[in-house]
């Protein structure tokens, strides 16, 4: 017990558990139900809607959906709204047969770079803990959980989402549009580097953890964070990164 232990080695153990709990990502069980609220219109639903498929997971149970608008409040507010539709439809009794009366998880998919660009960003994170809705954001967007699928990197020079677009572009060395057909076509070959995408993601992290660096650290993402839960929701045979122990 840490009690028990010299002021400095409690100091080191308490950072030691700080840092594998900023390693550990959400946890979901088998069937859990997932509403999923993206800031894009085209390349997030697309991404996860193949993912879903991967892990085999039905449209039942994960939902995904653009927000209202991208502002990021907007999507947070939009995932509220959802939930707050569904409830009102159950109790009603108009709930259709192929739906379910609850999500299990609630995430709203957003990027941080103009939300810290226009200094509302703890704006947002306090809205998103008021609504009750989870946050896997992206600095200083998406596209840099895109690019973890092919490096680990933590380059200082993604000032803002067009870096980031560029940089993945130019790694990925194809292009990929808001056109859904041609993102559907490119994401499907860069699907499967998930789990190395996860590892990178969770390597960043304890990078960030270590260094004690303020959140959210650019780049950084937590996309892996709802990525791991849905594959824990997956069937186990299913499943491409170890399930995490609740």
């Amino acid at each position: 017990m840490t009690e028990n232990l010299p002021w400095w080695k409690a100091k080191e153990l308490s950072l030691k558990r700080k840092a594998a709990a900023a390693l550990r990502p959400s946890c979901a069980c088998a069937g859990d139900s997932f509403l999923i609220v993206t800031e894009g219109a085209v390349t997030e639903p697309v991404y996860f809607e193949l993912l879903r498929e991967s892990l085999q997971l039905s449209t039942v149970t994960v939902k995904v959906m653009p927000g209202k608008a991208s502002d990021p409040r907007h999507v947070i507010q939009s995932a509220a709204d959802e939930v707050k539709n569904l409830t009102y439809r159950v109790r009603r009794k108009k709930v259709a047969v192929t739906e379910l009366e609850k999500f299990d998880h609630v995430w709203a998919v957003i990027d941080t770079d103009v939300a810290i660009r226009q200094g509302f960003w703890n704006d947002v994170v306090q809205k998103a803990r008021d609504l009750k809705v989870n946050l896997a954001h992206s600095t200083p967007c998406f596209e840099y959980w895109l690019l973890l699928h092919l490096k680990m990197t933590t380059r200082g020079d993604l000032v803002n989402g067009d870096a980031a677009k560029s940089a993945f572009r130019n790694e990925w060395g194809s292009d990929y549009s808001t056109n859904r057909e041609i993102t559907e076509q490119a994401f499907r070959n860069l699907l499967p580097a998930w789990p190395t995408a996860v590892g990178n993601a969770q390597q960043v992290r304890q990078h960030y953890a270590s260094a004690n660096t303020p959140s959210p650290a650019n780049p950084s993402t937590d996309v892996d964070l709802i990525v791991c839960a849905l594959n824990d929701s997956a069937p186990p045979h299913l499943r491409k990164v170890p399930c995490r122990e609740t």
